[in-house]
């Protein structure tokens, strides 16, 4: 039998240090809440005109970027050579382990 990953095992600065080190866009995909963008270790947020930032997580429609991290279940990696992958809970906590 397979040991279960725990779920705090990816957290947005892991996902940022992996994107950084890796070179890589990461799309973070929780599907009833919405996605969360890394590319190169920055996170890619919406634009001021579109968002007022100190509303996200507070309003309906916006929730916190950790949350959506929290409740994830596709994870798409895209390398520099324009290869997208796409990896589930399990795969992409196994990738975050060591960081």
């Amino acid at each position: 039998m397979r040991p279960m990953v725990q779920l705090s095992a990816i957290t947005l600065e892991k996902l940022q240090a992996f994107s950084g080190r890796s070179s890589t866009l990461v799309t973070i995909d929780a599907p009833l809440f919405g996605s969360v963008m890394i590319m190169n270790g920055r996170l890619i947020r919406k634009a001021a005109n579109y968002v007022e930032p100190e509303k996200i997580g507070q309003s309906i429609g916006f929730p916190a970027d950790e949350l959506i991290v929290a409740e994830a279940s596709r994870f798409w990696i895209q390398h520099e050579t324009g290869v997208r992958m796409r990896k589930g809970r399990d795969e992409m906590a196994k990738l975050l382990e060591g960081i």
